[in-house]
């Protein structure tokens, strides 16, 4: 059976006595439900503390905290072909051109030799996906270099849609991008769609598809995030947004707070998907993984409420930790260092 096309055979091996395991114990739609708790993106609200959330001019660094551990479960990571990893983005529902080109500057963003005209010492979106980099497979492998947009399809909602739709999204979409285990597929859901237990316990998840002859017998790893503007800001968009007992959301820096939060979700699910894709790579026992372990934590000085010190747009007002192309301005979740053992926002 042909699990990924190009993976070392026994690689393959103990991908397959994995899979037999943990269908003799699931079905395919209990392994989807099982995933919320193994593959959380979780809420990204902030605890309520009493403490008001001020945001700063500072440079970014480690958050001085407790060494953490993510435990290395022997299995793939997304090393993508030729050093580079694939994105197919597949839009769900009604985007806005602007939504759209906000979106697709992230994306553009984690391609090498991008260069935002700022000092070479400033935070790069593309700095910060090279702390990926450091996550490494059995064989010395590490995390694709760059991520490339190699597709986008748009589909016309038909309505609000269960975890075992969005799978079938993104087989139905494998026709027109291709299918390989060496690559990633997002579906993005506007503010009008509700998902299964979107706003409810998560922002976003990411799974695979079990090997079928619908994905030529492969695991094909996808994510999806929705948009939280209408039904849960507070939630999904936070700091962007009151929450906790924050009464002002802080300035987006590209003027849509659901996007911004949709940003940082689809950046948390990146990580994620990267350095544990078919939940056999880098995870702590409670399912939390490489970004997810560092949830709230934006900036020096994070603490539960607080997202840290960032950088403020001098004109707009606007809170954000790295430049992108065109020097857009996002703000990236920070990520689980291998070599430090702490959370960090650059390589």
């Amino acid at each position: 059976m042909k699990l990924f096309n190009s993976y070392r055979s026994d690689t393959v091996v103990l991908l397959m006595i994995l899979i037999v395991k943990s269908q003799l114990r699931l079905s395919h739609a209990d392994k989807i439900e099982s995933s919320y708790t193994t593959h959380p993106t979780g809420l990204l609200s902030p605890t309520p503390v009493p403490t008001p959330m001020v945001p700063m001019n500072a440079e970014l660094d480690q958050v001085p905290d407790s060494p953490l551990v993510l435990d290395y479960h022997m299995g793939p990571l997304m090393t993508g072909l030729d050093d580079v990893l694939k994105l197919y983005v597949i839009y769900y529902g009604s985007f806005s051109t602007k939504q759209k080109s906000t979106l697709q500057l992230f994306f553009n963003s984690l391609r090498q030799g991008v260069k935002p005209t700022q000092v070479s010492s400033f935070p790069t979106v593309f700095k910060w996906w090279q702390l990926t980099r450091e996550y490494r497979d059995l064989y010395g492998d590490g995390v694709a270099r760059q991520v490339v947009l190699a597709g986008e399809r748009n589909i016309p909602s038909a309505g609000n849609l269960t975890q075992l739709d969005i799978q079938q999204i993104v087989k139905d979409s494998t026709v027109e991008f291709g299918k390989s285990a060496r690559v990633m597929y997002l579906v993005l859901t506007d503010d009008d769609v509700t998902v299964e237990r979107f706003c409810m316990n998560v922002c976003g998840t990411h799974f695979y598809t079990y090997p079928s002859d619908e994905t030529d017998s492969q695991m094909l790893p996808y994510a999806w995030v929705g948009n939280p503007t209408k039904q849960c800001p507070s939630l999904c968009s936070w700091p962007y947004a009151p929450g906790g007992l924050q009464k002002i959301g802080l300035i987006s820096p590209n003027g849509d707070a659901g996007i911004d939060g949709m940003i940082i979700t689809i950046a948390t699910l990146l990580a994620n998907v990267v350095t544990n894709p078919f939940g056999s790579g880098y995870y702590q026992p409670d399912g939390l993984e490489a970004a997810s372990v560092c949830q709230g934590i934006y900036g020096t000085g994070a603490f539960p409420g607080s997202p840290g010190k960032l950088l403020v747009d001098n004109s707009s007002g606007a809170s954000f930790n790295v430049f992108g192309e065109k020097n857009a301005k996002f703000l990236l979740p920070w990520i689980w260092q291998p070599s430090t053992l702490k959370c960090a926002g650059q390589e």
